[in-house]
């Protein structure tokens, strides 16, 4: 299974995911970074073009929508094989559903200061280390569902994570 990331924190949380006693991703990469900013349309370009040389059981493009529509880029992405999970306004939605029940913020400001009230060792990029998260990932899984897609807030993360549990390394 391939996992393309938007950012920095993405990146750190999955690449923590491999480290842990849940099952294996296989591949978790980021596109490089050439430019500042959103990046969606890079990742789904860096996840096709991955899915294009190599055979993957499963490619995931994990980004922010930042408050935009992105049910086109998605719909787009789909017809190529490839899984969004999309978390909106950012990333920190999913995270927090790992502390509590609902999230409050609605802005990536305000998520980031909710989080790091919730646990103050937290910090943005590489400062997201799975394993302060990983005892809340069934209960983020359960409550993210609460979220229809692409509400402000919402994360599909979810959808992720039940697919590296059931893909065929998690039962060996």
């Amino acid at each position: 299974m391939l996992v393309v990331c938007e950012g920095e924190t993405e990146f750190s949380y999955f690449e923590g995911l491999t480290e842990s006693d849940l099952p294996d991703v296989d591949v978790v990469l980021r596109p490089e970074k050439s430019r500042k900013g959103p990046q969606k349309d890079r990742v789904i370009a860096h996840a096709r073009e991955a899915r294009s040389k190599a055979a993957y059981s499963a490619v995931w493009a994990v980004f922010d929508a930042d408050g935009e529509n992105v049910r086109g880029l998605c719909e787009e992405a789909e017809t190529a094989e490839i899984n969004t999970a999309v978390s909106n306004p950012t990333f920190e939605v999913w995270l927090i559903l790992h502390l509590r029940d609902r999230v409050k913020a609605r802005t990536a400001a305000e998520l980031q200061r909710e989080l790091k009230k919730l646990l103050p060792q937290w910090s943005k990029g590489a400062g997201t280390k799975f394993h302060h998260f990983a005892k809340g990932l069934p209960d983020a899984c359960k409550r993210a569902r609460q979220y229809p897609d692409y509400q402000l807030p919402s994360t599909q993360v979810w959808r992720l994570m039940a697919d590296i549990c059931q893909s065929p390394q998690s039962t060996s």
